[in-house]
């Protein structure tokens, strides 16, 4: 029976720490309203964040054994640096790789590295286990909240550095570290009582998430709007006798001194092509915004086979030709890949 109780307890010590901030993850993503993750993304980023806590609790435990300090100086110095570091690796390759592009896509993203990492760093913090239900719920849920909360920042300051920027170097990523290394080694500090910082973080948190999510619905929408109606008016144009004489078409054709007649012939398509499927992207996100469900396309993956072999034909200085008219900032890569990836 003492066994049982004693299990009993530890599921409830691991429940309570757990399952709000999992909660909190799942209404992220249900509030995105244009559904800009997958399940399977986020998914797999939660597991990334597993992995950094696995990877962590190891460098931790060989850097305090080495340097021969104490757990808890350790915890109020160095491991907050290794930690952040490790959690915004996996985030820093979603974002050089255009599978975040927005603010709430990436907030979601960063916090549920963070949970993900909170999960493993719970289950393996020494003094959490057998120390009863209110530390689970101060330790366990105020540090896993913090851990969500500086990733999510991170992610959001990396996010818009980089789109703002047109930069994805390691310099766009610095700020955004530097701001969750701050938090947390606040965090860390013993300046005022667990429960307190605890409350903090449940109060602030919430209200942070809110104003990032309400941003980026409003400039999510205002893209939408503005490059749609751009992408729809030149696709009508370039149908029309006038389109020569249009800016668009009277720099097609100062191209002719620099391209080949049978290039400049796949500039046009892979144009035309690149604004069909632009155009596509963008109904499916203000199908997904109004709650109807957008069906698969089996001509999808012939028009990017197309898109693929016109590429190739015109190479990359027939790509930088026409970036003036198709754009190449993260937003328009990324909707190209979600487009691919359906």
């Amino acid at each position: 029976m003492l066994i049982g109780s004693h299990i009993d307890t530890l599921l409830a010590q691991a429940a309570l720490s757990l399952i709000p901030v999992l909660l909190f993850l799942a209404g992220l993503a249900l509030v995105d309203t244009y559904k800009l993750l997958t399940l399977r993304r986020v998914l797999q980023t939660l597991f990334a964040g597993c992995v950094a806590g696995l990877v962590c609790y190891a460098l931790n435990s060989a850097m305090y054994a080495f340097l021969k300090i104490s757990y808890v100086d350790w915890m109020r110095t160095g491991a907050p640096v290794i930690e952040e570091i490790a959690k915004a690796a996996y985030l820093i390759w979603l974002i050089r790789t255009h599978r975040v592009a927005f603010l709430v896509d990436s907030a979601v993203c960063g916090f549920a590295v963070g949970a993900g990492f909170a999960v493993v760093e719970n289950l393996t913090y020494p003094e959490f286990w057998g120390a009863g239900l209110a530390v689970a719920a101060v330790r366990g849920l105020g540090t896993a909240m913090m851990h969500g909360g500086t990733t999510a920042i991170f992610a959001v300051i990396s996010t818009n550095l980089a789109e703002t920027r047109r930069n994805w170097g390691a310099w766009v990523f610095l700020p955004g570290l530097a701001v969750a290394i701050a938090i947390h080694l606040l965090h860390n500090q013993p300046l005022l009582p667990p429960v307190m910082v605890a409350a903090l973080i449940l109060v602030t948190l919430p209200a942070i998430m809110v104003l990032i999510m309400w941003r980026s619905e409003v400039a999510t929408r205002a893209w939408i709007g503005t490059k749609l109606e751009k992408d729809l008016d030149l696709l009508a144009m370039m149908s029309t006798r006038t389109f020569s004489s249009s800016p668009a078409g009277v720099y097609l054709q100062s191209l002719q001194a620099t391209f080949e007649p049978v290039i400049l012939g796949d500039l046009l398509s892979y144009l035309q092509l690149s604004l069909e499927l632009s155009a596509r992207a963008k109904g499916d996100l203000m199908r997904r915004e109004m709650g109807f469900p957008v069906d698969h396309d089996p001509e999808l993956s012939a028009q990017f086979q197309e898109l693929k072999y016109l590429e190739k034909q015109i190479g990359l200085a027939g790509k930088l030709a026409l970036s003036p008219l198709l754009g190449n900032s993260a937003r328009d890569i990324w909707e190209m890949q979600q487009l691919a990836e359906a």
